[in-house]
């Protein structure tokens, strides 16, 4: 189950009008909320749980921004940095993050 919607995903990354991209689309939103749920050391369930049910607004927003620097930049490399959530998801994450 995403944790993020699709349409909504579509049209942050401004793809809404097309459907050529979809399936590239669909694979990038999963990477991307595999990976903020990663990143906060927790289940997606504690996520929904602390969510109220749902995911919290801070990591959806979290997961567009990292999806749509993953549609722009196939390569992973943006200003010479490789593999790194970038600041801007991260202070979002970083709320959700349990200490391990």
């Amino acid at each position: 189950m995403s944790v993020v919607d699709f349409e909504l995903f579509k049209k942050h990354v401004r793809a809404d009008d097309f459907a050529d991209d979809d399936d590239k689309l669909e694979a990038i939103l999963e990477s991307a909320e595999v990976e903020v749920i990663n990143a906060t050391n927790r289940t997606k369930e504690e996520l929904f749980e602390m969510g109220g049910g749902e995911f919290p607004k801070p990591l959806v927003m979290a997961v567009l921004m990292i999806g749509a620097q993953k549609y722009a930049y196939p390569e992973g490399i943006v200003n010479g940095a490789a593999g790194s959530i970038a600041y801007g998801p991260e202070a979002l994450i970083k709320q959700y993050r349990r200490l391990v």
